[in-house]
């Protein structure tokens, strides 16, 4: 039985957060609740208007190009797409078709499938071009639809790969990684809720061996047919990508076992129904009779852009997370994904290695301990930001942004926990209390008001001892006829009575002298 080999491609339109819209001197403001507010006779299409480039738009499309390691063209051009739709009031759109910006370039995919085990990827870029957004269409109970051009005009760039996906959850991490790109620049929110980031899937299903991809294109070996690919939009979340691609996979896949064939077509993705649906037979390029826009003159993108410096992309950040601090692959991926995260984190490590020079009960230079305890520092590190703090964020409903404990608190916290000051338990109550407080307490202060601080004392910790063998005669029993594992239970049961504040190796060794 022959064997079906998916061939997918993505699309993704992005908003850029410039402050006025691409060819007028409208305000930028997409998300504006009150319709039409934002508006002009160029953004709606009034005759005799003339649209004027926005020059950051430009430039911002460049530096999305570098970032994506494209060429930058020479020269570009402004082109008329046209098509009749209620949210285009000039009946063409004003993009990009032969002389896009910037193209041929590359993103390169890491899958974490272990703590520190990866692989690898490379998806190409074919090109990166600019364009004006359209209106929003709005239906209202009575059956009549609305139109709110705050939207039309805005800057919009379309990244186009090529068909070098071999999955649904390779194209997913593609768009969380252009999220997190994106964000990094600064050129855009990149919120897929909020419409900043529209993502669309082009994907077709071919017959293993009957095809060969060269330079971006599809083509088929011998006599044999190609599949119509299909066009996939209404991929609102990083979930219906992935959904609604393996959807379309196994839809065509079914298909194609039954015989049937199907012309190129745009689907919709339900995410109540969990399938795609009709919307359109897809148009060609020249459906749109695209040609010159004669109001634009050709621009040298670079020129218009001037001199750029990227930042440091999310890739090459992950990759110092894990060399400089020790971070596993999974806790370096988390953590330099999101910009302000990743700038937490290096806070928190510059400040963790001076508390914990600081304390006694740990030896050795700032270098030794950075180096001989990288291991250790960087697990436990990345534990409590990656999971307690980060989970705590989560429930709490708290962007990192507006957090109000500093970087330098929970590098202490860090350092109490590793200097076994406080145990897990009682840092975790220490770490709710500082979020809650709203305020930025000092986590030493809280363990020493509270009594959360690690009791190390043999003396003190007997009286918990002896309570726990008292009231568990049986266990205790059971360990001293020679069922050693039950020493776990009862120093469980010690920890319990003392509310988590002895430490649990002094607790081991009372236990076992007054068992003996």
């Amino acid at each position: 039985m022959p064997k079906y080999i998916p061939i997918i491609g993505m699309e993704v339109h992005v908003e850029l957060k410039t402050k006025s819209k691409m060819f007028c001197l409208c305000k930028n403001d997409p998300d504006e609740k009150t319709p039409n507010t934002n508006v002009c006779a160029v953004c709606l299409g009034h005759p005799g208007t003339l649209p004027v480039p926005n020059r950051q738009a430009l430039a911002d499309v460049v530096i999305i190009g570098k970032a994506l390691g494209c060429t930058i063209r020479a020269l570009s051009k402004f082109d008329r797409k046209h098509y009749f739709y209620p949210d285009l009031p000039k009946a063409y759109q004003i993009s990009q078709y032969d002389e896009p910006i910037a193209e041929h370039g590359k993103i390169t995919l890491e899958f974490v499938f272990e703590e520190n085990h990866r692989s690898v990827a490379e998806i190409g870029i074919r090109r990166a071009h600019m364009e004006e957004d359209t209106a929003k269409l709005l239906h209202d109970t009575d059956g009549n639809t609305l139109v709110d051009f705050n939207r039309a005009g805005t800057p919009l760039v379309e990244i186009v790969t090529d068909p070098d996906f071999q999955s649904a959850a390779e194209a997913k991490l593609y768009c969380q990684e252009l999220r997190s790109l994106l964000r990094t620049l600064g050129v855009s929110d990149a919120d897929m809720e909020k419409g900043h980031m529209r993502c669309e899937a082009n994907i077709s299903v071919q017959e293993e061996g009957r095809f060969e991809i060269i330079a971006g294109e599809v083509r088929p070996l011998g006599e044999y047919t190609l599949n119509n690919k299909v066009e996939l939009k209404n991929l609102n979340s990083f979930k219906a990508v992935e959904r609604g691609i393996a959807y379309e996979i196994k839809r065509q896949t079914a298909l194609i076992e039954a015989g049937e064939t199907w012309s190129p077509e745009t689907r919709g993705w339900n995410d109540e129904k969990g399938e795609t649906v009709l919307q359109r037979t897809k148009e060609s390029a020249a459906d749109y009779r695209y040609f010159p826009e004669p109001d634009i003159p050709p621009f040298h993108p670079e020129v218009v852009a001037g001199e750029i410096r990227l930042p440091e992309l999310p890739q090459a950040k992950r990759k110092r997370f894990h060399e400089e601090y020790g971070f596993s692959y999974a806790d370096a991926h988390l953590l330099s994904s999101d910009l302000s995260w990743a700038n937490f984190t290096e806070a928190v490590m510059s400040e963790l290695i001076d508390w914990l020079y600081a304390l006694p009960e740990v030896k050795g230079e700032t270098d030794e301990i950075k180096e001989e305890k990288k291991q250790k520092i960087a697990r436990l590190a990345g534990g409590w930001i990656t999971s307690k703090l980060m989970g705590m964020l989560n429930e709490r409903k708290i962007d990192i942004r507006i957090l109000k404990v500093s970087p330098e608190n929970i590098a202490e916290l860090v350092a109490l926990v590793y200097a076994n000051r406080v145990n897990s338990t009682n840092a975790q109550k220490i770490l709710a209390e500082m979020i809650d407080s709203g305020t930025n307490l000092d986590p030493t202060h809280i363990m020493e008001e509270k009594g959360y601080g690690q009791v190390s004392d043999s003396g003190a910790i007997e009286g918990f001892v002896d309570t726990v063998i008292h009231q568990y005669p049986e266990q205790v029993a059971q360990f001293k006829a020679g069922k050693d594992p039950l020493i776990k239970f009862l120093i469980g049961m010690v920890m319990k009575a003392s509310e988590g504040s002895a430490d649990p190796v002094v607790v081991e060794k009372v236990l076992r002298e007054k068992l003996k």
